[in-house]
Formats: C-alpha cells, structure tokens, sequence
C-alpha cells in the first residue's frame, strides 16, 4: 500500500505558518502518505515545522519546496483541486469520497501521479490555481463556519483515501497497465492548451486581450476527456499543420 501511496503528492500552496506544514506532515504520516511539497512557502523548514509534526519529522524534512504551481506538478498525471467552498468555475464538482476512489482507480491500474492541491490558510487557491486541476473536490463543512485548518483539510482527504485503501486491499490484483495508453502529463496538457489559445488568436477566431471564457471552456473539455499523451501529440500535431497551411496561404 505504502509503495502505492507513494504516487500521491500533497501540495501545499504558499503556506504561511510553519507550524501548519509541521502538522500536515503529521495527518499525512497518519495516513501512510510521505509525499510533501510545498509551493513558495512564505517560512522555510524551521523549529516550529519540525516540533508540530511530531514523529513525522523525515516528511517535512524531506518536503520538496518549489517555486510556482507549475513546478509542484512536473511529471504529475491527476491533478485534485480543494475548497472548502463551491466555486464559480468550469470544472466538474466531487465529494472527497468519489475523488478518492477515482485517486486509487489510478494509482492502482494505470501507476498515474496524483497531486492534490490545498491553498493558502486565509483565501485558499485561486480560481486559476483551481483550473489547473481535473477536478474540485469540495470538503463540506458548516455553512456558517465554513473555516477548515489546513491540517485539518488534508487529514480529511488523506483519511478517505486511506480508508478505501484497506477497504479494496484484500481484492484481486488489478490487470497490469498497458503502458501504449499512458495518460497525458499535466505539463503536456498545458502545452496543448497554449497551443489551441495560440492558434485561435492567429485564425483570428480567438481575441488574444479576452481568452479566458472560451479557453475556460477548452480546457474543461480536455480534462473531461482525459487525454492520452498520444492523442495530445496528435492534436499538437493536427494544429501544427493548420498553422503551416495558414502561413502558405
């Protein structure tokens, strides 16, 4: 189980106490997950860190600290976006017990990397941080008290994931993966959406100053589909070619 774990990222982004990524680290051990990274932390690995994980202390020393969002999710598959609120954007809305089955269907059968993205304490992710996921997982809470800790939000997801873990361990071994039909990456699917916004613009069809609703829109479409790295070549490659003809003509 723990090797399959092992394929699970928790991003932690811009968190702002130290002592929070010290007690994520703990709910994640908790739950036999290991895989920390944080996204420009506003506090590196310090004393109250290391004291609040607790015996959780090699995940947080072992925790990837990067940049941007973009390279917290290099080399990921399927990506997990949370809220502690329904937000206003076009991706498909899940409670956490579907996206944990979903998680360990493709961890399981495919050997897929997942990230799962928690924002910042105060405001949370930003609805473009949000679109760069598959899908929304909404935690639900008391509506007039809808605050969650950070810990506390991650030891919510972590603990459904691990509890359909054990529930599904006792069952037969899942088919291996044929690796012709490898899911397209994250930095793959960025790719292809700049290359339709690009070509979009250069038909003229797409106002380069206002891309945002119909890009919106495509990209819901491709993270609905779940592309293969295959068919994203293909596409890429079926743009390159209508942008050649449109120099020609």
């Amino acid at each position: 189980m723990n090797n399959l774990f092992n394929n699970i990222r928790i991003v932690l982004v811009e968190p702002s106490h130290s002592g929070n990524v010290g007690s994520t680290a703990r709910a994640m051990l908790n739950m036999g997950l290991t895989n920390l990274w944080l996204v420009n932390p506003k506090k590196g690995i310090d004393d109250e860190a290391i004291a609040l994980s607790c015996h959780a202390t090699e995940v947080v020393k072992n925790a990837k600290i990067v940049a941007n969002l973009v390279e917290a999710l290099e080399g990921v598959d399927y990506v997990v976006g949370t809220s502690a609120r329904v937000r206003r954007v076009s991706l498909p809305i899940e409670p956490i017990s579907k996206v944990a089955t979903n998680i360990l269907s493709k961890i399981q059968k495919s050997d897929e990397k997942v990230a799962i993205l928690f924002g910042r304490e105060r405001t949370g992710l930003l609805n473009e941080e949000l679109l760069m996921s598959n899908v929304h997982a909404y935690i639900p809470s008391n509506e007039g008290y809808t605050s969650l800790n950070l810990a506390q939000a991650v030891q919510l997801v972590a603990y459904e994931i691990y509890k359909q873990a054990v529930e599904i361990s006792d069952l037969k071994q899942v088919p291996e993966y044929n690796h012709l039909h490898k899911k397209a990456s994250v930095k793959e699917l960025q790719g292809l959406y700049q290359h339709f916004e690009d070509s979009m613009v250069q038909s003229g069809f797409l106002d380069k100053n206002k891309p945002g609703h119909v890009m919106d829109k495509i990209r819901r479409l491709f993270q609905r589909s779940e592309l293969e790295s295959q068919e994203v070549n293909i596409l890429r490659g079926f743009l390159t070619s209508l942008n050649n003809q449109d120099k020609l003509g």
